[in-house]
């Protein structure tokens, strides 16, 4: 992600306020941490300020409990657009055009933050512009790291050999130097000679399998909820083809699966729009005819179930 015009790099984190039941709408910001480094990821400067909110000044438990934040560094800390006129400085002086971030809050967190500002009777220009310049690199890392799925960057940096030197993870100082980290090892080393990361790889695309068996296991259980009925055994038995099997199979699981959500509701609605066909299924108390115009409505209950599954399934592959 190096900068136009400049080969250097910034990566950065984040810290919000949080606790409240509204985190996402009113979040404000509670600390910056930033790396400046070179293209080669020689670290040229670090910065890390604590910003004073402008409307929730004081910390909520879980607040201080995540982000190790004391509410006397907050009472003694500026506003985030002071300390964002700072950061807009360093990025000049370094000739940064993008700021790296891990995730997708933190975009989200700086227009919310600008957001109270503007409720507070106060504007926030700076805020603004570091905002313009943050861009989630998490995606473009996890493929070039050929992982399954993202990971948290506490474990990912750890994999690399990271230990924050003061503090913790959740410090945006620390955080951004997690991220730093983990750039350095994906472009200037080879991280599948890594035994570290190989270990933390290996461990969650064996979670993820046995994630996916699970879930299977659950499905097949909750697709079998009642057992066949004679006219299902018979129909099924006839079945030679896997594909046939398998899409009788989901139908009947869909309908298991509003029998569970719905366990005191005992009529329902099988649902068939046209033009594209697609099928539908409602418990009778919550199906408004509104919705679906045109469409063919079949009632039925717990205890004819068996009727559209057999129905459905002749139309789409007689035996």
């Amino acid at each position: 992600m190096n900068s136009i015009g400049s080969d250097n790099i910034c990566f950065a984190d984040f810290e919000f306020t949080c606790g409240f039941y509204d985190d996402k709408a009113r979040s404000e910001l509670l600390s910056v941490g930033l790396v400046f480094c070179s293209a080669d990821h020689t670290v040229l400067e670090t910065f890390y300020r604590t910003v004073r909110p402008c409307i929730r000044r004081k910390l909520t438990k879980q607040c201080r409990k995540l982000t190790k934040l004391t509410q006397e560094e907050i009472d003694a800390s500026v506003d985030s657009d002071i300390v964002m006129a700072e950061v807009m400085r360093l990025v000049k002086k370094h000739g940064i055009s993008e700021i790296g971030v891990w995730g997708n809050f933190d975009r989200p967190g700086l227009l919310s933050d600008i957001r109270q500002h503007a409720r507070a009777g106060l504007s926030a220009p700076n805020v603004s512009k570091v905002l313009r310049l943050v861009r989630d690199i998490q995606n473009e890392t996890i493929r070039a790291m050929n992982l399954p799925q993202a990971i948290n960057i506490k474990d990912l940096a750890s994999a690399f050999g990271y230990v924050p030197e003061s503090g913790t993870f959740h410090n945006a100082l620390n955080d951004a130097m997690a991220l730093y980290t983990v750039s350095k090892a994906v472009h200037t080393t080879d991280i599948f000679s890594c035994e570290g990361f190989l270990a933390l790889r290996q461990q969650r695309l064996d979670k993820i399998e046995a994630d996916k068996r699970a879930a299977e296991e659950r499905r097949r259980q909750l697709t079998l909820l009642i057992p066949f009925t004679p006219r299902e055994q018979t129909f099924f038995g006839k079945l030679t083809s896997e594909a046939d099997r398998e899409d009788y199979l989901r139908l009947r699981f869909r309908i298991m699966n509003m029998f569970q959500r719905f366990p005191s509701e005992e009529s329902f609605k099988f649902i068939i729009r046209h033009a594209p066909r697609r099928t539908g299924i409602a418990a009778a108390s919550k199906f408004d005819p509104n919705r679906y115009p045109g469409a063919d409505v079949i009632d039925f209950d717990r205890t004819d179930f068996d009727r559209i599954l057999l129905s459905e399934s002749r139309r789409r592959q007689p035996v």
